[in-house]
């Protein structure tokens, strides 16, 4: 009776369309709700690299939403979503990946590395700089190409490889080097500033510093590097990076080298260093003077040899009988054995060894690394 008196009441007769259609609508929200929570599945699988290598912490999103998840330590995920979902999948080193699920609920996926090339870097100051970003006058050393070269100095690798740099070597064995950045510009010190791993010296010659252990040489030339540096950057700044310690197993590295040093082209080539090279001078300078050369001392000009003695001649012809040398006294008497001359070049100088021996002990984990190295270098002199 209650029913009855309901469908005959004027508000539901009046309201009835509506009610009707919203209650059409509510099964229509129901039907597509359970259809989407129906599709969803979990999606399970395992990343690795080209090599095969498992990938732990790669980041899986499913595309447009922020259902996310992370590998494990063997590679594999497990992530919620719907059949026709896109993953993306991101990590470093590697490119980004749009995988489509379609109707698999196991995706394997192998990642492709992302070769990047970096831009070159300029350590500048106490921080580093991207070439690019320089407006300075910098100049890097190439140390590569250098270190094939035994040398006492590090500085010595600055010369003639930056333009604008001068080095000038003492000569000594293992002896200093002066570096001149842009010349000499006052009466007082024109030494450059020299920072070492970040780190100004006040040694000028850094030759305790071994070759070998250097990473790279920078120079700043410009009037710029006060703004850095101070005052101290006037003469220009060598900056200096040592090696350092390489994540790994320890690694031992021993390089020995050995060689023989030799002066050449050296005052033998203008020094008159015998006496039949004075013979030519004496021969030219009469040819020039339009007077015969005389023949006491060195006999035929044109077939000149050493004479037996010297003094004493007849003051003409050249003296080849033997004499009695006993009598000989300074200045009076100066009877004497002729002697071709001695060549002082060959006499002074000669050859000298140069022996380098350097060790490097190196390695490291995550949190610490270490690079110890050892150097011997003996440079006698010539």
């Amino acid at each position: 009776m209650q029913r009855m008196l309901l469908r005959k009441h004027p508000f539901w007769t009046s309201h009835r369309h509506f009610f009707r259609e919203v209650g059409m609508s509510l099964v229509l929200v129901l039907v597509l709700c359970g259809t989407a929570l129906g599709q969803q599945r979990q999606v399970s699988g395992r990343v690795t690299s080209e090599e095969g290598v498992a990938l732990q912490g790669v980041a899986i999103r499913v595309q447009g939403t922020d259902v996310s998840t992370n590998t494990d330590a063997s590679g594999r995920y497990t992530i919620a979503a719907p059949a026709d979902a896109v993953l993306l999948v991101q990590f470093i080193g590697y490119r980004t990946l749009a995988v489509n699920i379609g109707a698999r609920t196991t995706v394997d996926i192998v990642m492709e590395q992302a070769i990047a090339v970096l831009g070159e870097v300029v350590v500048t100051g106490y921080t580093e700089q991207r070439r690019a970003d320089i407006t300075g006058a910098i100049a890097s050393v190439d140390v590569q190409s250098v270190e094939r070269q035994s040398t006492a100095s590090v500085l010595q690798r600055l010369d003639g490889r930056v333009p604008g740099v001068t080095v000038e070597a003492s000569g000594n064995p293992g002896g200093r080097s002066t570096v001149r950045v842009r010349g000499v510009s006052s009466f007082q010190n024109n030494n450059p500033l020299y920072i070492i791993d970040g780190t100004p010296v006040e040694d000028s010659y850094v030759n305790w510093l071994n070759p070998q252990d250097v990473e790279s040489i920078q120079v700043l030339k410009d009037a710029s590097a006060a703004s850095i540096y101070g005052s101290r950057a006037t003469n220009g700044v060598v900056i200096i990076q040592t090696k350092r310690g390489t994540q790994g197993p320890t690694q031992i590295n021993v390089d020995v080298r050995m060689g023989v040093a030799r002066p050449v082209r050296g005052y033998d080539d203008f020094v008159i260093t015998d006496a039949l090279e004075y013979q030519k001078v004496v021969k030219r300078s009469y040819e020039n003077a339009g007077l015969a050369v005389p023949e006491n001392i060195f006999g035929d000009p044109d077939n000149p040899t050493i004479p037996a003695y010297t003094w004493p001649n007849d003051g003409v012809h050249q003296t080849t009988d033997t004499l009695d040398t006993s009598g000989y006294s300074w200045p009076y008497n100066l009877i004497m054995p002729g002697s071709a001359g001695t060549n002082w070049w060959d006499v002074v100088f000669g050859s000298a060894l140069v022996a380098d021996a350097n060790m490097s002990i190196s390695g490291g984990g995550q949190a610490s690394r270490y690079n110890i190295s050892f150097n011997y270098l003996n440079q006698e002199g010539t």
